[in-house]
């Protein structure tokens, strides 16, 4: 598995389409490209995605995760959220938490799993925190 930084167009159009289908949210490429935002492939082929946001001084949030279907069950959404934990890490982020739809029980599952803990709960969306 392999995680690199999402600098073309092309690759950030494929990221945004695949976004508003696996998470239902709305992006545009220049987003992607413009924030740190990765591709994960395997054996050249891309396999998901992982990006994460500054959100107050120190404070991070993972978004955008997603693993294509075939990819899926591989570990490599563990590996990804491991290595952005590292990189916010790098970048001097102290917290970091991740919004997580409330039917999406494998979501929620890989995060229990990366030690997140829920920490809130909206009427749509759990929170899920750690410090680093």
């Amino acid at each position: 598995m392999r995680l690199k930084r999402i600098r073309d167009y092309g690759t950030a159009k494929v990221v945004v389409r695949g976004v508003r289908h696996y998470n239902g949210l709305a992006l545009s490429p220049r987003r992607v490209m413009a924030r740190p935002h990765f591709a994960i492939s395997v054996n050249g082929q891309l396999a998901g995605w992982i990006g994460y946001e500054l959100r107050r001084p120190h404070v991070y949030e993972i978004a955008h995760l997603s693993v294509r279907p075939r990819f899926r069950r591989r570990g490599l959404a563990e590996t990804a959220v491991g290595r952005v934990l590292f990189l916010v890490r790098r970048a001097g982020g102290r917290h970091v938490y991740a919004r997580i739809r409330r039917t999406n029980y494998a979501s929620q599952g890989l995060f229990r799993k990366c030690a997140f803990r829920r920490v809130s709960r909206g009427r749509r969306f759990y929170r899920f925190a750690r410090g680093l």
